[in-house]
C-alpha cells in the first residue's frame, strides 16, 4: 500500500517542456524567415544593413515574450 510518497522511477518523463521549447524555437525561426519576407517586398530599396537592424530588433522583441 502506498504510503504517499511518489517513486521518481515509476512517474513518466516530463517531455512537455522540452516540447515547448523546441515549438517556440520553430515558431521564432518561421517569424524570422517571415520578416524577412516582408522586408524584402516592401522595402526593396532598403539597404542590406537597415534590414538587418530592424530584423535584430524585431528578434529582441521576440525573446522579451
Amino acid at each position: 500500500m502506498s504510503d504517499g510518497n511518489f517513486n521518481r522511477q515509476l512517474l513518466p518523463k516530463n517531455e512537455l517542456s522540452a516540447g515547448l521549447r523546441a515549438g517556440k524555437a520553430q515558431m521564432r525561426s518561421r517569424a524570422e524567415a517571415a520578416l524577412r519576407q516582408v522586408l524584402e517586398e516592401y522595402l526593396p530599396t532598403a539597404d542590406e544593413a537597415e534590414r538587418e537592424r530592424i530584423r535584430q530588433r524585431f528578434m529582441e522583441l521576440l525573446r522579451q515574450n
